[in-house]
Parts: C-alpha cells; structure tokens; sequence
C-alpha cells in the first residue's frame, strides 16, 4: 500500500509489531523518532495516523486503527498477519520437536520459514531503525531454521542441512551448537577432513576471542570424527543445545 513515506511506514510497523495492544503516543513517537523527536512531531504523528486510519479502511481488511486513552490500538485479526501465523507455527514446531515427531516438526518449521522474506522490517532497517522487536523477530528466526535442522537431523536429512548451517556458522563462528551439527553432517557425507577443519577453526576463534576451550561436547565429537567412531561416541543424532554456555 502506498503509506506516504518512511515515517507513515515505522508508524504502521510498530503499531503490526504490537497489534491488539495500547500504544502510548510517547512511546509511538519515541520509536518513530529514536534519534530526537522534532517539535512538530506529536502533530506529524496525527498526519500520519489520519492518514493511515484512511488507508486501512480502503483496504476491507478488519483492521481498525483506534485511539485507546493515552494512546492507539491497532485491531488486526491474526489471520491477516503474517508475524502471529509464523509465531503459531513456531510453538507448534517446538512441540512437536519434544515429542519426537521429527517429520512433523520438520514440515511445520518449513512452513513457518515459508513465510518470510528477508530480514524483518527491511527496508525500516536500512533507514536506521534498530527496534529490539525487530531483532527479536530475526532471532526467532533463527530459532526456527535451528529447529528444522534439528528435525532433519535427526532424520538423517545431513545434506539438506549442510547449505544452512554454513550460513549459521558464518554468522556466528563462536555458536557451538551449529558447528557440531555441522559437523555431523560433513562427516556422514563423507567429508570427515572438512568436519575436522571446522572444529579447528572454531577452537581458533573461541580460544581468540574469548581465551576458552571448545566444550567437552564438542571435543568429544571431534575424538569421534577422528575415529570414524561418531555413532557410538555420540548415539542420539540430536544434541539438544548440549553446546550453549554463554
């Protein structure tokens, strides 16, 4: 929809990002103007609320746009947003992860994933907005990519999962987790010196840059790489955040 510039957009967005909710009009313009709001800026919000109540109500959606006491109350049907279905599906990957139920999960969290398009909130981002709900949003994210692996994992999906957890481990060289699934997956595809050059380079980095060793789990999986030995060393193909200390 054609919202009308940058802050008519920030405005919709952190308003999705607390549908159904009471917004104050100090809070609302504290995140449309992070930096310092203008003196014209309690007005310039009213434009932009006036201009987005007209917007929604052409749109024959369900949304409402309200004022609520001190502030404005988004109503917007979950059905409509895409953030509370992912958020949904997410909850419902979780469970069935604990269950057990490995294909489910994975399907679920593919699904959840399906739903997104980028880094949320992108384009706000590149104008410098930095909300923690938007950071928050990304590392949900994540928790839901971390999850379908887990499910394909355990699956005995490794090649299917090798493409992501690259991606993970170049973003976070210090998360254990990822890199002894990636790990496994390497070395069940036949590409044992690879597992144990990843090993190496993250005991580099953790030692680095945080003056610590890999942990015992992660050592041990290394011992089992080396002796083509993983599935005795480490019989249950899902190690269940076994790795995370900080």
């Amino acid at each position: 929809m054609p919202l009308g510039g940058v802050r008519h957009g920030a405005t919709l967005a952190y308003l999705l990002l607390h549908s159904n909710e009471m917004v104050s009009i100090s809070r609302l313009m504290a995140a449309v103007w992070p930096a310092r709001v203008p003196p014209t800026g309690r007005q310039m919000l009213y434009n932009a609320i006036f201009r987005l109540r007209r917007i929604l109500s052409a749109g024959g959606g369900g949304e409402e746009l309200l004022r609520d006491g001190p502030g404005y109350v988004l109503r917007v049907p979950d059905s409509r947003l895409d953030v509370r279905q992912f958020q949904a599906l997410e909850a419902r990957g979780r469970g069935e992860l604990a269950a057990g139920l490995w294909s489910e999960a994975s399907d679920t969290f593919r699904d959840a994933l399906g739903l997104w398009r980028g880094p949320a909130l992108e384009d706000l981002v590149e104008h410098g907005y930095a909300w923690p709900e938007s950071t928050a949003l990304d590392n949900a994210r994540t928790s839901a990519l971390e999850g379908r692996i887990e499910a394909d994992i355990a699956l005995g999906r490794y090649r299917d999962v090798i493409g992501d957890l690259e991606g993970l481990v170049r973003a976070e060289p210090l998360r254990e987790q990822a890199c002894g699934w990636l790990m496994q997956a390497l070395y069940h595809c036949g590409r044992q010196a690879d597992a144990l050059s990843l090993y190496r380079r993250t005991r580099g980095a953790l030692v680095d840059q945080l003056g610590i060793e890999p942990s015992p789990q992660l050592r041990a999986l290394e011992s089992a790489v080396l002796n083509h030995d993983l599935e005795r060393a480490l019989p249950s193909p899902v190690l269940n955040g076994c790795y995370e200390r900080y």
